[in-house]
């Protein structure tokens, strides 16, 4: 009787919480559902795959065990389900984007799948007619079989030749980070070659950055696990035979926290980016400030999430109210609880931030929110939240891959 007397008044205390936040009083995000078909959708990528000056989505459903292409719709047809095509099937897909791997002008698709497939899809896009799927040809990168469980990959151009390279890291015992080398024929998957530049636990964000100012790109990631947890960025060597060996690290902050999804941007108008970064061992956003143009000074600022949010998952920085100071969007697991997944924090607030000065978006359910990308769908002068839940009720389904319009303006 006593434990569930102090079960009763932690929920008591949590409802006048919810109610102090005077949640009436905030505008409602209308929420839309690009697709929900699948299950398990798995973050978003955006690129412009058709040219039509609008951009598409690549989404990988990982319980679905498919990765799925979504086409901006028609004028005034983006509140409603997006013209799509199943471009593969792709077990335990983790993670799919964009890149023209072949250089021939067309944008095509990777896929990057973890537990029981370990390996890297290609989905070769056709020139015309992409929403119908007998048109993709789908190849395994052979040189990625096994190697890891593999989280993300993005394109980068890192030798100056034949084309992109592609840059893609895991999760795991055997994790690494890395790059794959394009051969003269990109189309000749055996030709790509694998060289890994650092150690890594469980990969959460891949950043393209020219951090040091010398011309070439960077790469700035989060790592979650292992003996380098938390944010750095490694060091370009220049092109040669340094590049395929291990990189010069350099610590931005969150060592031997459980960092998540981080996003750069230059929070204090200072000209250079800053890095900011969710985690979960101690349930903070935290914001370090680039002091030098070197990148190898950075100023730590942190604030506590909320307790009406769950576990910490991603956050970006833009400004949700067009006030122009940029805000705080974050994103959360709420682990089998009822609680606000998607939240945001006014660029106004000064140092820590109170529970009133926490704003609202999605609603409250038990909900597991991947990466955020702002973007402004309905084309009103204002930033949308696009994103993927694949956690709601009993099958594990998800809301899919969706978007909230912002009624802030």
């Amino acid at each position: 009787m006593y434990s569930t007397l102090i079960l009763d008044i932690k929920y008591l205390v949590f409802i006048i919480f919810v109610l102090s936040l005077d949640l009436q009083a905030q505008p409602s995000w209308n929420l839309h559902i690009i697709d929900s078909t699948s299950s398990g959708a798995d973050g978003v990528k955006l690129a412009d795959i058709n040219n039509d000056g609008y951009p598409d989505i690549v989404t990988g459903w990982e319980e679905g065990n498919l990765t799925k292409l979504y086409l901006f719709p028609e004028t005034g047809k983006v509140y409603e389900k997006w013209p799509s095509v199943i471009v593969g099937n792709t077990p335990a897909v983790e993670d799919a984007v964009f890149i023209d791997i072949d250089n021939d002008g067309q944008l095509d698709i990777v896929s990057c799948t973890e537990k029981n497939s370990e390996k890297i899809f290609i989905h070769w896009a056709p020139e015309m007619e992409l929403l119908n799927p007998d048109n993709w040809i789908q190849e395994v990168l052979p040189s990625s079989v096994g190697l890891m469980m593999w989280m993300y990959a993005e394109p980068i151009q890192l030798d100056g030749r034949n084309g992109y390279d592609l840059l893609a890291a895991g999760k795991g015992p055997k994790a690494s980070l890395g790059w794959f080398e394009a051969p003269l024929n990109a189309r000749e998957l055996r030709g790509w070659h694998w060289h890994q530049i650092s150690d890594v636990g469980w990969i959460m964000s891949i950043i393209t950055r020219d951090i040091d100012f010398d011309g070439d790109m960077d790469i700035v990631i989060s790592d979650r696990r292992g003996a380098l947890q938390g944010c750095r960025w490694l060091e370009n060597p220049g092109t040669g035979e340094s590049q395929k060996h291990p990189w010069k690290n350099h610590f931005i902050g969150g060592i031997n926290l459980e960092v998540m999804f981080m996003c750069m941007a230059d929070v204090d108008g200072d000209g250079l980016e800053d890095a900011i970064i969710s985690e979960r061992s101690e349930q903070t956003i935290r914001i370090y400030r680039r002091l030098d143009e070197q990148g190898l000074l950075w100023e730590k600022q942190s604030f506590h999430l909320p307790d009406i949010t769950g576990a910490a998952k991603s956050v970006e920085v833009g400004d949700l109210n067009t006030d122009g100071i940029n805000d705080f969007i974050i994103s959360t697991n709420t682990n089998g609880q009822d609680k606000y997944g998607l939240i945001w924090l006014d660029g106004k607030f000064k140092d820590q931030p109170k529970d009133c000065d926490w704003k609202t978006i999605s609603g409250l359910h038990n909900a597991k929110f991947d990466k955020i990308e702002l973007i402004d769908l309905d084309e009103d002068g204002d930033l949308d939240i696009l994103t993927c839940e694949e956690n709601f009720g009993t099958e594990s389904k998800g809301l899919g891959v969706i978007w909230y319009e912002n009624p802030l303006k």
